[in-house]
Order: structure tokens, then sequence, then C-alpha cells
């Protein structure tokens, strides 16, 4: 009977993927922010090590230019202010996440500790906007 519990407990702790402990560490995850009804899967996440070991989690998330997916919904969903100041990306970021990264972005001012969180709004004028969200969080 205990293999068939530890088996089972294994199965589901191997089905956690980078993305989702990614999203945990980001303070992005879905049960972070209960009650919210809907959510934003990072079209990019990976985890990794600074060199003294702590974990570092890099995400991408793509917000579109609708009304139930834009900027706007985004930052409403995970409680993040809406304004910043422009700030280049940190250079660990960019190197990490695949692509072409923009070298600046607006930086949101908020509490949390170890994490930084760039919107590079996409063209176009007018409401809802669409952006690029990119975030690196971890205690390195």
């Amino acid at each position: 009977m205990w293999w068939g519990v530890d088996a089972f407990l294994n199965a589901r702790a191997a089905r956690e993927t980078e993305a989702v402990r990614a999203e945990r560490l980001a303070g992005l995850s879905y049960q972070q922010h209960p009650g919210k009804g809907r959510y934003y899967v990072p079209a990019w996440a990976v985890i990794a090590k600074t060199p003294a070991g702590t974990p570092v989690a890099y995400l991408h998330y793509g917000a579109g230019a609708t009304e139930d997916n834009n900027i706007d919904d985004f930052l409403r969903t995970y409680d993040l202010p809406p304004a910043g100041t422009r700030a280049p990306l940190p250079e660990d970021l960019r190197a990490v996440l695949p692509g072409d990264r923009p070298t600046e972005g607006v930086l949101l001012p908020e509490g949390r500790a170890g994490r930084q969180v760039f919107v590079v709004l996409l063209p176009g004028a007018g409401a809802p906007r669409g952006a690029d969200v990119y975030v690196r969080a971890g205690t390195g």
C-alpha cells in the first residue's frame, strides 16, 4: 500500500513543469491569486541558478489588445501597479529567454522584494493596449 501512495505522490510531483515552478517563484501562479477567474500562461518560463546557487525565475507573458486580453487586465489579474519608469532589462533576463528581447521597458514599481516586472507596450494607439511582460524573480 505504501508503494502505491509513494508512486502517486511522486507521479504528481513529476508533472510539475519548470513553467509552473517559475510562476510560483515569481508570485504569478493562479494559486497565489485566488478568485480572479482567469489567468495568463507564460509564453516562456525558465528557472536558472545564480552563482551562489539560488533559483531565479525568468518569464515572458504576452498580453493581447482585445477586450478580455490586454495589459490592463494582466496587471489587474496579478495586482500589479499600472505605471512605472523606463529602465533597462537585466542582462541575465535578456540572455536567458530565447529570441529577440528589447533592451528596456517600463519597470513597474512594486513592493515585492526580488521581483522585477517590465512592460513593453506593443505598437498601436488607443485602448485596450497589448504588451509583452518580462519578469525576473528570485532572491539572487
